[in-house]
Order: C-alpha cells, then structure tokens, then sequence
C-alpha cells in the first residue's frame, strides 16, 4: 500500500510538467506578438486580449472541462 502511495506523486509530476510546458508556450507566443502591436496601444484591447490568453490557459489545463472553464470565466463577458 506504501508503494502506491509513493508513486502518486511521479504520476503527478508529468501532467504538472507538461502544464507548465504549455503555459510558459503560451506566454512565449504572447511576448512575441503582442507588445508593441496595435492591441498593445489600446489599453481595452490588450485587456481583453489579455483575458482571452489567461482565458485559454485555464481551458487547456488539465481535468478542466471546456463547460466548465466557459462556466467560471467571466474576464471576457461584455467585452467583446
């Protein structure tokens, strides 16, 4: 019973591992094209862009249904 016990969290670490991966890719891409463009000179824009991206990573997280990640993000409603 120990050894499951043990084993829980190696079995954990590549899940948050690959979130990370995912998140750290989907900032990379932001850095890349999104200061200094159009949206960035318009303080609403970057704000909802900016939503959309925080948006995104929470729909991709593991175990978040796509339901569910609508249901609890309200960063977007009336912004657009």
């Amino acid at each position: 019973m120990s050894d499951d016990r043990q084993a829980e969290p190696l079995l954990a670490a590549p899940a948050k591992h690959n979130d990370e991966l995912l998140d750290a890719s989907i900032e990379r891409w932001w850095a890349d094209h999104f200061p200094g463009s159009a949206v960035a000179r318009d303080t609403a824009a970057w704000n909802v862009a900016h939503a959309a991206k925080e948006a995104l990573k929470r729909l991709l997280a593991p175990g978040q249904s796509p339901l569910q990640a609508r249901a609890d993000d309200n960063d977007l409603q009336g912004s657009i």
